[in-house]
């Protein structure tokens, strides 16, 4: 009986840290790093989304991205510009969290890339640009072409008394 107990609860422990890894194996982030010149520092461009979760007849995943520099210089500015894409057919839609922000598939039955693009500027001295933690929204869910989903990420700065920018993207 005792043997049965051990074997049993190595089972549940089996599939419980599977069905963890499962639950989370499509949350993604990466971090991109560019050693600016004239020993002015590092940008850091990150992106960031969750997994795809079912509601109703939708998918939805949260993204956040930023612009991150690391260095001793004045910032003229800093951008955090963020673009999100999916395949869709069937005049399928996609909303990436921001106000007026949807985009759609046309009427036709072949997949097609579809993508929305938003930004956030700090010009103030900061060293960096964050977007808020966003909520996109596919809809209807038939007509999204599994893992398809990216963000894409490009941080840019300026640093104050150079005329150069420069940009570094991540993806997930």
């Amino acid at each position: 009986m005792k043997n049965f107990f051990m074997f049993f609860m190595s089972v549940v422990v089996t599939i419980s840290v599977f069905s963890f890894s499962a639950g989370t194996a499509d949350a993604a982030s990466q971090a991109k790093k560019l050693s600016l010149p004239s020993g002015y520092g590092t940008l850091t461009s990150n992106a960031w989304r969750s997994y795809l979760t079912t509601s109703g007849n939708t998918y939805q995943f949260d993204y956040q991205t930023s612009a991150v520099y690391s260095g001793n210089k004045k910032v003229e500015w800093i951008k955090t510009s963020w673009e999100a894409s999916a395949s869709l057919r069937n005049s399928a839609s996609m909303s990436i969290g921001i106000s007026a922000d949807g985009v759609s598939a046309s009427t036709s039955s072949t997949w097609q890339n579809v993508s929305k693009s938003a930004y956030w500027q700090n010009s103030n001295g900061a060293k960096g640009a964050y977007s808020t933690r966003r909520n996109a929204v596919i809809k209807p869910r038939g007509d999204y072409k599994s893992g398809t989903v990216v963000i894409q990420n490009e941080a840019k700065i300026k640093i104050k008394g150079d005329a150069r920018t420069w940009a570094i993207n991540a993806s997930v």
